[in-house]
């Protein structure tokens, strides 16, 4: 959604005046618009990866066919690096100002299968978390490294991570999994996977793609009709990309956009009042900064009649702070993850994983990151079995495929493996602050067309 840059600058701005909301409270990252989604797979033919036909054409040649490549260029070894006849040795790179939890929810996935004692997986070992502090020279660095204590996949949790770092980790025929945010999570590399997909794939021009129109259905499903909208973003690329998703997805019913200075700070509120005053739409849809979303929002939500709702604010921690609950009081939230407030079976499991770890009460977006990243990671090992190497992961995930589903209702929406490196999975919550906390006004669902007929939206 909103441009992942501005949002990093501004919750690293904002941090220090967050006194309850610290470095184990990462940030909503704002995502870019997201690819189309796979077509329904009826429940009857939910079949294992072995039965999935290839999406590829295969060669003729019996050695050919064997041969787990998706394009000519593209190599991929039988390297059984990271991996013994019992352990799977994994690394997490992080971004520590914003995601320095992750490896607690990674834990707590992970500590779930070897309480359950399950015989079809290898332990998975975290050989490694280092803090890339969001730079991209040390996050290539921080890759080279983990390559060297041979790990075989990486949970890659930073904001830092530019094409040049997940390019090496392609040529490294390394899996990594994470928030998909980042360009190398969408084709052409095909060792990105994510729980949530490609999320640039429309203005990145990843072949296929289609633009998320997860705002647009939710608000539907709030207003109960097709709601009109006011855009706030900002004068850079990032915002001619937003203002392009949303009147791709709105139409007509975008009735206007007002573009605010990346750099401005002050006084924004009055601005957009003055802009939108003739239009009079029923939503306003903050995509901007969370510095800049603090500042104006509490005005606006006094001083316009309809919803106000951004993307940045759901972040454990920040309502504790009195002024910042102050300020977003009456406003709404989108949020791409399974909301802990929602006390459905993902997020119960959760808690009860993290229970077992003496984890936190409250868990952080970061800890959802890292344990559902380590859930599909588990998936995929699962569905490759015992003769698991780069080279039968690889054919499990972007060959055949497997549809990855957590299994639980409200948790992250299935996907299929191979074509996740340009699909979203188009999950998505809206919250509202009422009485200081954030509460759930819809809950999290998964986009109608890709399930047969669920009754729930496919959660």
């Amino acid at each position: 959604m909103a441009n992942l840059r501005n949002f990093v600058i501004g919750f690293l701005i904002a941090l220090s005046a967050i006194s309850c909301a610290n470095a184990d409270h990462p940030s909503l990252s704002p995502v870019s618009p997201e690819a189309e989604m796979f077509s329904p797979v009826p429940e009857e033919d939910q079949r294992s990866s072995q039965e999935i036909e290839a999406p590829l054409e295969t060669p003729k040649e019996e050695e050919k066919a064997q041969e787990p490549t998706a394009s000519s260029d593209e190599i991929v070894t039988s390297s059984t690096r990271g991996v013994t006849e019992t352990i799977v040795r994994i690394g997490i790179i992080k971004t520590a100002d914003v995601f320095n939890d992750v490896e607690v929810g990674v834990e707590a996935r992970i500590l779930r299968d070897i309480g359950e004692e399950n015989p079809e997986i290898r332990d998975i070992e975290i050989v490694n978390v280092i803090d890339d502090e969001g730079d991209s020279s040390k996050t290539l660095e921080a890759a080279q490294k983990m390559v060297e204590q041979d790990i075989f996949a990486l949970v890659l949790a930073s904001v830092s991570a530019d094409k040049a770092v997940t390019d090496y980790l392609a040529e490294q025929n390394v899996p990594f999994f994470g928030w998909g945010f980042l360009e190398g999570f969408c084709y052409p590399n095909k060792w990105g996977f994510s729980f949530n997909g490609c999320l640039n794939g429309y203005t990145s021009g990843v072949p296929g793609a289609t633009p998320d129109d997860g705002s647009l259905r939710l608000t539907e499903i709030f207003y109960g009709r097709q709601p009109t909208l006011g855009l706030v973003t900002s004068s850079d690329d990032a915002g001619d990309a937003m203002e392009s998703l949303m009147r791709e997805v709105w139409g007509s019913n975008l009735l206007s956009v007002v573009r605010v200075s990346p750099s401005q700070e002050s006084e924004i509120a009055d601005y957009v009042l003055n802009e939108i005053n003739s239009y009079d739409p029923d939503i306003l849809f903050l995509s901007l900064s969370l510095s800049q979303t603090l500042q104006s929002k509490e005005q606006l939500i006094a001083s316009f009649s309809g919803m106000v709702v951004d993307d940045v604010t759901y972040l454990p921690g920040i309502l504790r702070e009195y002024q910042n609950s102050k300020k977003l009081e009456g406003g709404y939230v989108f949020t791409q993850f399974p909301p802990q407030e929602e006390y459905r079976q993902a997020t119960t499991r959760i808690a009860t994983d993290l229970e077992n770890i003496n984890g936190p009460l409250i868990y952080s977006q970061a800890i959802s990151l890292g344990y559902w990243s380590t859930d599909l990671l588990i998936q995929l090992l699962k569905e490759v079995g015992e003769k698991l190497d780069t080279r039968t992961f690889f054919n499990a995930a972007n060959i055949q495929g497997i549809v990855y589903d957590p299994g639980f209702s409200g948790g992250p929406c299935a996907l299929m493996t191979a074509l996740v490196h340009q699909d979203p999975s188009g999950g998505m919550s809206l919250l509202q602050v009422r009485g200081g906390v954030f509460r759930p006004v819809v809950d999290f669902n998964c986009p109608d067309r890709y399930w047969e007929d669920s009754g729930e939206n496919g959660n």
